[in-house]
Formats: C-alpha cells, sequence, structure tokens
C-alpha cells in the first residue's frame, strides 16, 4: 500500500499500490482536492507533487496537452490522471495556472 499526504487537508491515505488517484479519491470523504470531467480536459484537479514524484505515473498525453512544460517540470498534474504507484506521495493544489 502507498500513502498519499493531502497537503491542504493535513491528511495521509494509504492506498493500494498503482491505483488512480481519482479512484483512490473517490473514497475519501475527508479529501478537498476537487474533481471535474475526470478526462484530463477541464484542469479542475491540478495538483502538484511536492514529494515523491518518481513514485507516480509519468506525465500522460492529456497532461501534455494541458499543462505547461514549465509546470509539469516543477511538480504540477492532474489528479484525474496520475497513478500512485507505491511508496509515499505528498499533494498540494490551488493556485496552479494552465495553457
Amino acid at each position: 500500500m502507498a500513502k498519499v499526504h493531502f497537503k491542504p487537508d493535513n491528511i495521509t491515505h494509504e492506498v493500494p499500490d498503482g491505483d488512480a488517484l481519482i479512484k483512490a479519491c473517490d473514497g475519501f470523504d475527508d479529501i478537498t482536492l476537487g474533481f471535474g470531467c475526470t478526462e484530463g480536459t477541464c484542469g479542475v484537479c491540478e495538483l502538484t507533487i511536492v514529494e515523491g514524484s518518481e513514485n507516480c505515473s509519468k506525465p500522460n498525453e492529456n497532461e501534455t496537452d494541458y499543462l505547461y512544460p514549465e509546470d509539469i517540470e516543477e511538480g504540477m498534474r492532474l489528479g484525474c490522471q496520475v497513478r500512485v504507484l507505491k511508496d509515499e506521495v505528498t499533494l498540494t493544489w490551488k493556485g496552479n495556472r494552465a495553457k
């Protein structure tokens, strides 16, 4: 099981290795990260991986089409596209920009 630290909510949850973040969040009522279209086109779920980006899936085509390259380099992702692969990941959100 991986551990995801939701920094703005000051909460940590365990999720199965390899699970999509959106699937994991669907089961948690105490997480304020919002989701919109769920397909990587609206940007509602923009987040930044503060720690543990190596423990997540790499940005996919939906993310590279939507986000600026420099934002991806700084850890910005679309929560509906991220998979938590293993170990620990720390996330934050709010105030991100997109193309």
